[in-house]
């Protein structure tokens, strides 16, 4: 859009008194001085150009409830933007600011906003009069910490600060009791302050990629959790208390340096996906089998030497991994997981398959390769629905002729075994 058709614009919207621009994704390199004019102006969308600098007169706009910027190329905002006292939604994302004036105060009635993918480091102080923001998008700046007056922010039930540099979180993050997801994946966190437990109306916590060792008792107060997300930190245990999370659906702690789980585990009862791949378990506590909504488990490259039978009581798994482990042998027990589609048992130092193993009906996809099988039960036979089986690196002299058919079909795999000899 060139300057002529984007006078042009500026000059019907203001024949109709219209209450909306969109200006958006016209590769405009700048706008000129007459955009003031429109007084009627609610809505102004002037995301996805080529705009470093913004004219004066834009902060004469002072009806305006929504303006957005995003991906742009501004480096500052100036401080008439609290002339703009009206906005209830600013959005200024993939821009280059730095920094944001104090006067961002005056937008006393923004309940929503997007700085994500800039290149802020801190948040003035006045940023905690903002009392009506309810979602804040802060991800993917370089942020390493958050001023105090974060928690005046009491009505905001979002807050995501992703992709920042963050290596502890204010004592104040406790006031936000408003809050039903929070987003803190790939900063820099050591610690968690303890007061994270009065966020009680947490839906989601995302705490992935961070530095944490440990987890405060408190993280148990967060009764309405639904998914909790501790990936790739550096823990090397979890509190009893996250058994008081009944609701919990999702837990995901894979790679970190777990040794062992608490008890309570088993409490969690409407826990349907689990992740611990990569971690330092070496067996399963009692009262494990209690969480019997699993549909996913994923204990994948841990140092379990033995499975407990009480595996045989989580009924409703469909995808199980046991892989890169150190079991010799499996429970009779693990035939009762008559819904499981996909397991995966490969990368152990097994010998032998339980007999009953061809209960598994349902079996669409099993891993067994890198073992020490020397031979399969009969009852893989009945194993109808499967599509792939790997049977690679392992003992085997013979297979039976069922196999050898899905071998010829290209569903089983059986190279680096000494059949026929």
């Amino acid at each position: 859009m060139n300057q002529e058709e984007i006078s042009k614009a500026i000059e019907t919207v203001l024949e109709e008194k219209a209450t909306s621009l969109d200006l958006s994704r016209s590769e405009l390199p700048s706008l000129p001085p007459e955009i003031g004019g429109l007084q009627d102006l609610v809505e102004l969308d002037l995301a996805g150009n080529d705009l470093k600098e913004l004219p004066a007169e834009i902060w004469e706009l002072t009806g305006l409830t929504r303006l957005n910027l995003g991906n742009n190329r501004l480096t500052e905002l100036p401080p008439e933007i609290g002339k703009l006292t009206n906005l209830n939604r600013l959005m200024l994302q993939s821009n280059q600011l730095t920094s944001l004036p104090p006067e961002i105060s005056n937008l006393k009635n923004l309940s929503r906003m997007n700085l994500s993918s800039n290149q802020i480091t801190e948040l003035p102080p006045e940023f905690g009069s903002l009392t009506a923001m309810v979602w804040l998008y802060l991800a993917n700046n370089r942020l390493t910490k958050l001023p105090p007056e974060i928690g005046n922010l009491v009505q905001m039930t979002e807050l995501y600060l992703q992709g920042n540099q963050l290596q502890e979180l204010p004592v104040e993050i406790g006031n936000l009791i408003s809050l039903i997801e929070l987003q803190i994946t790939e900063n820099e966190l050591q610690v968690v302050p303890r007061e994270i437990g009065n966020l009680t109306s947490l839906s989601k916590l995302y705490l992935q990629g961070n530095n944490l060792t440990e987890l405060p008792s408190e993280i148990g107060n967060l009764t309405g959790l639904n998914w909790l997300y501790l990936a790739n930190n550096r823990l090397t245990g979890i509190p009893s208390e996250i058994g008081n999370m009944a609701g919990l659906a999702g837990l995901y702690m894979e790679g970190n340096q777990i040794k062992e789980l608490p008890a309570r585990i088993g409490d969690l009862t409407e826990l349907t996906w689990l992740y611990m791949e990569g971690n330092l378990l070496e067996e399963l506590p009692e009262g494990f089998g209690r969480l019997g909504h699993l549909v996913l488990l994923n204990l994948r490259n841990n140092q379990l030497k033995v499975l407990s039978p009480q595996i045989g009581d989580m009924v409703s798994l469909i995808f199980l991994d046991l892989a890169g482990n150190q079991l010799e042998s499996l429970p009779q027990e693990i035939c009762n997981l008559s819904a499981l589609n996909e397991l995966h048992i490969n990368d152990n130092k097994l010998t032998a398959l339980p007999g009953d193993i061809g209960n598994l009906e349902e079996m669409v996809d099993f891993f067994i390769s890198n073992n020490q099988l020397t031979e399969i039960p009969e009852s893989m036979d009945n194993l109808t629905n499967l599509e792939r089986l790997y049977l690679s690196e392992n003992r085997l002299t013979r297979v039976s002729p069922f196999i050898d058919e899905l071998v010829a079909q290209e569903i089983a795999f059986v190279s680096g075994n000494p059949l026929g000899t």
